[in-house]
C-alpha cells in the first residue's frame, strides 16, 4: 500500500494545477520537475533492500500519508472500491491496514490480509477493530507466491501494490489463481499516466524513487493486469491518468458484469 511515494505533490503542485492534492503519480512528477536524470546504468533496489524500506516505514506510515491522502481524495477512493468487496476476502499488500474501516459486516465473511514486511502486519495488526465484527487472519507472504488453494477467495483487494511488486505479472496471476471463478479482484494502484508530459517526469525519476520508497511509479497497470490473464470489468483514471480504480474477473466481461 505505496501512497506515501508521491505524497509531496498534494503539499507543492496540487493546488496550483488545481487538482487540490491530484495525484499519486504527478505528487512524485512535482517533486522532479528541476531534478536532473538518474544514472540508469545503477541498479534497482532489490525485494530485500525494498522489504526493508518498508520496514523503516512502517510506524511511521499513517502519520506520512494522512494528510496527502486526504487533500487527494484517495479515501474516498478506497471507500468505494472496498465497499465492492463480499464474501471471503484477500488483501494483498496489506500494508499498514488503511483499507480495515472500509469492509461491510454485511458482505464480508472473513478478511485474510498478507504482506512481504512483518513490521507493516504488525501495524496492520493494531487494527483488528477497525474490521469488527469481520474476521481477520494475517500472514506473511510474497504477492508472487500466496500459499492458498485455487479457487479459494470471492474478492481479492489490492491497493496501492502493484508498483512495489517485485513480479507483478506473476503477483497478478496468483490474485486470479486464488479467485473463484465469479469471483472478483478490486485494484486501486498509481503507475503510468495517461499525459505525455507527466509520464515523462515519472519515467525521468523513476530510479530514484524506487530507492527512497520501494516502488516503481511509472508502470503500465492495465498491461500488467492484462498480461496476467485478467479481464477489466470496470475501468476509472484520476489524477492525470495516474490513479487506476479497476475492478476485474477471471473470465472474459460480459454485460452482466458491467
Amino acid at each position: 500500500d505505496s501512497w506515501a511515494a508521491m505524497a509531496q505533490y498534494a503539499r507543492s503542485v496540487g493546488l496550483m494545477l488545481g487538482a487540490a492534492g491530484g495525484g499519486c503519480a504527478m505528487a512524485y512528477a512535482g517533486t522532479q520537475l528541476f531534478a536532473s536524470p538518474a544514472d540508469s546504468s545503477r541498479p534497482c533496489p532489490t525485494e530485500k533492500a525494498r522489504r526493508e524500506t518498508f520496514d523503516g516505514l512502517a510506524k511511521k506510515w499513517d502519520v506520512t500519508v494522512r494528510s496527502d491522502e486526504f487533500l487527494a481524495g484517495i479515501g474516498r477512493l478506497r471507500r468505494r472500491l472496498i465497499q465492492r468487496a463480499e464474501g471471503d476476502v484477500l488483501e494483498v499488500a496489506v500494508g499498514s491496514g488503511r483499507n480495515f474501516a472500509y469492509y461491510s459486516a454485511g458482505k464480508v465473511r472473513q478478511v485474510t490480509a498478507v504482506d512481504f514486511s512483518r513490521s507493516m502486519l504488525e501495524v496492520a495488526g493494531e487494527k483488528r477493530k477497525d474490521l469488527e465484527p469481520i474476521p481477520l487472519r494475517l500472514k506473511l507472504a510474497s504477492s508472487a507466491k500466496l500459499e492458498f488453494e485455487d479457487g479459494s477467495f470471492d474478492t481479492v483487494v489490492d491497493t496501492f501494490g502493484i508498483c512495489s511488486f517485485e513480479q507483478p505479472v506473476q503477483a497478478l496471476r496468483e490474485m486470479r489463481r486464488v479467485l473463484k471463478e465469479e469471483g472478483q479482484v478490486l485494484l486501486l494502484e498509481h503507475g503510468a499516466s495517461s499525459w505525455e508530459m507527466v509520464q515523462g517526469f515519472l519515467n525521468n525519476g523513476a530510479q530514484r524513487h524506487v530507492e527512497k520508497y520501494g516502488c516503481y511509479p511509472n508502470r503500465d497497470i492495465l498491461q500488467l493486469v492484462r498480461e496476467a490473464g485478467l479481464h477489466v470489468a470496470l475501468e476509472e483514471r484520476h489524477h492525470f491518468g495516474t490513479t487506476y480504480i479497476l475492478v476485474c474477473k477471471r473470465n472474459p466481461v460480459t454485460k452482466d458484469d458491467e
